[in-house]
């Protein structure tokens, strides 16, 4: 925020901004919570105006939000918009949270993010020194969480358990196709989630936070996962198994969010956007702790022994609704590097269409 608004904090500065918080204020606590692939611990950082910092009790009286960021150090809106979060809570710049709790891992890929580069992520408009995607083992750590090759996952996993969050939001940027939104967004999937806690998220909260997104003038759309080489005919929703974040923590009940800004959009507003997705999360969670509480442990009684339980699901083809899609029209036109054609988004002609949207799984194997 001091400089030009197109820098990111390093991994040594994030950690000491951390370390300044919990120092000057007794509502921020700073734990290492085990290893990682880069020698460097990973930390988890609470925030809890009663001071309780017990992960054994934490999660009995109020919901648990945790925040996971650089998981692709490359991508690194969320570090920022964290530390926003997290200082403007202590100030109390913005509404505390009554009966929530907010918590982050905030910096995941430390490997990746201490092998900064500018050159990494073609045509992302900033930062101007990032991460790199790779960890200092060069695992992709998003698509570790089943495998548990690297010291990273393990420690998630053992974190994650302790903390049993309620809701949880890991921080990306997109790249691929152009269109008019800063902010996209995959929530996990519906159908995989379960009957009760599955139409919850789809049909009561995902719809909140879009509106609450939209009173603050941010328009968002699901990610974009297209049928063909450009949006405008339609997509599907992103099949989020459990080598993925959300696909994991969704096989324990936990509420996901990945948050994708779109990377052709400037620095800024990305780290802004991001900031407000947190934030209706957490108002949402707060006016609803205990809804979502509730809604967790009735969810869980579908997987009981002997009951059916599905291991395998597929996109369900004839289920298909609409939505209006902010997009630019797309075409082909020489290329400046090659003997072909290339695709290029001109922004000069933006449209507003209905598209098809296919965001219904359906179960294809199941055991008992």
């Amino acid at each position: 925020e001091k400089g030009n608004g197109n820098q990111s904090a390093s991994y040594p500065e994030n950690i000491n901004y951390y370390t300044l918080l919990a120092n000057d204020f007794s509502s921020i606590k700073m734990l290492e919570m085990g290893a990682t692939d880069s020698g460097e611990p990973l930390h988890l950082v609470i925030f809890n105006p009663e001071k309780q910092f017990n992960l054994a009790e934490i999660q009995k009286n109020k919901a648990v939000l945790l925040i996971n960021n650089s998981i692709h150090a490359g991508e690194p809106d969320g570090i920022d918009a964290t530390m926003q979060l997290f200082r403007d809570l202590a100030l109390g710049k913005i509404k505390i949270p009554k009966n929530t709790i907010v918590s982050t891992i905030p910096v995941y890929n430390i490997g990746g993010a201490l092998n900064r580069n500018s050159t990494t992520r073609a045509n992302q408009d900033g930062p101007e020194i990032y991460g790199f995607r790779g960890n200092s083992r060069n695992y992709d750590l998003n698509r570790d969480f089943i495998k548990s090759d690297t010291r990273n996952t393990k420690s998630f996993a053992e974190l994650f358990h302790k903390l049993n969050p309620d809701v949880f939001i890991d921080n990306h940027v997109s790249n691929g196709a152009d269109y008019q939104y800063k902010l996209t967004y995959i929530m996990t999937q519906q159908n995989q989630l379960g009957t009760v806690l599955g139409t919850y998220l789809d049909t009561e909260m995902m719809p909140s936070i879009i509106l609450d997104l939209q009173k603050k003038n941010i328009e968002t759309t699901p990610y974009v996962n297209a049928f063909s080489e450009t949006p405008d005919n339609g997509f599907m929703q992103f099949f989020d198994s459990p080598r993925y974040s959300t696909g994991y923590t969704s096989l324990f009940n936990t509420i996901g969010f990945v948050v994708e800004t779109h990377m052709l959009k400037k620095y800024t507003d990305r780290v802004k956007a991001t900031y407000e997705y947190m934030r209706s999360t957490i108002d949402f969670m707060d006016a609803n702790y205990t809804q979502i509480k509730q809604m967790r442990l009735q969810n869980e009684k579908q997987y009981a022994p002997k009951n059916s339980y599905s291991i395998k699901w597929e996109i369900d083809t004839v289920k298909v609704s609409k939505f209006s899609f902010l997009g630019f029209e797309a075409g082909h036109k020489k290329s400046e590097v090659t003997t072909g054609n290339r695709l290029f988004y001109d922004r000069s002609k933006p449209f507003k269409k209905d598209i098809p949207y296919l965001k219904e799984y359906k179960s294809v194997k199941e055991i008992t």
